[in-house]
């Protein structure tokens, strides 16, 4: 067994969660997964019980995840929209510890894709803490861990950096609100691959490993070697994860922005993508 444990998302063969997506743990266990991640985004078809049972019976380990919309903005200045995402945020730990997730983690302290007019205030960044702070405190009741994810500039206007991230943390204080890196967002956002990796190891709750195009990793620009160098050197041990968006649906594309294809099948891109992975694993944690 590895330093790390291995993680796919459920959008790498469906776009919205339902019971039949059940029968895709059988299929992450096949593809050589360790954990399944849980989209929370269409929660009334999330059945914890259900999704608990089929995490056992293939003897994965589960994650989930979902972002913020305009209707549940935490950061927004109108608080019947915060009080909105609170609820909602709370609903996803009561969930997430159902099915005896690991972490609840995305876009968790603003609406995706939202625009506004000029660089966000010091106040959009008081009231994200003031709401995580909420949520990391009632997901600590359960033992559960809460991570934010750093996203590119075209999906968020507050947080698109560690940094920022870091940042954030801090202005919450709660010992189990942690990060979540994803690569994509950092090819676009970050100087390099190495320092905020490096950077966030103390606080580091999952990583999606994808490439800079949504593409195989290994076919494009991502520092990889910079990437698991971080993550050994720092002791990381925990969960690592794949978003692959290969077979996105009509529905998808415009969330997405996939225009192409970029793999012959979800499977062809999750088994050849896991295994560049896992054989960078054994490079660079080796004893």
């Amino acid at each position: 067994m590895g330093a790390l444990r291995y993680a796919v998302h459920a959008y790498a063969w469906t776009s919205k969660w339902t019971k039949n997506a059940l029968r895709l743990f059988g299929k992450a266990r096949e593809l050589g997964f360790d954990a399944f991640e849980v989209p929370l985004m269409d929660l009334e078809e999330v059945h914890p019980q259900d999704i608990r049972k089929e995490a056992q019976k293939a003897g994965l380990l589960v994650v989930t995840s979902t972002v913020l919309s305009e209707a549940t903005d935490v950061s927004s200045p109108d608080r019947d929209t915060r009080q909105r995402g609170i609820e909602y945020l709370m609903r996803c730990v009561e969930v997430s510890a159902e099915m005896g997730a690991l972490s609840f983690s995305g876009v968790l302290y603003s609406a995706l894709g939202k625009r506004i007019s000029t660089f966000p205030g010091q106040e959009y960044f008081e009231r994200a803490a003031e709401a995580l702070q909420k949520v990391a405190r009632r997901a600590r009741e359960f033992g559960l861990t809460v991570g934010i994810e750093p996203v590119n500039r075209y999906e968020s206007f507050l947080i698109n950096t560690c940094d920022q991230a870091l940042e954030l943390l801090a202005m919450v204080g709660e010992p189990n609100l942690k990060i979540h890196l994803d690569s994509y967002h950092m090819n676009i956002e970050e100087n390099d691959f190495y320092t905020p990796t490096k950077k966030a190891i103390p606080y580091l709750c999952h990583y999606h490993l994808s490439e800079s195009h949504r593409g195989i990793p290994g076919t494009g620009t991502v520092d990889w070697d910079g990437i698991f160098q971080a993550l050994a050197e720092g002791g990381y041990r925990g969960i690592v994860g794949m978003e692959s968006f290969a077979e996105v649906s009509d529905s998808m594309r415009a969330g997405t922005c996939i225009w192409r294809k970029m793999a012959p099948s979800s499977d062809v891109l999750l088994r050849e993508g896991l295994a560049f992975l896992r054989e960078l694993e054994k490079r660079h944690f080796a004893p």
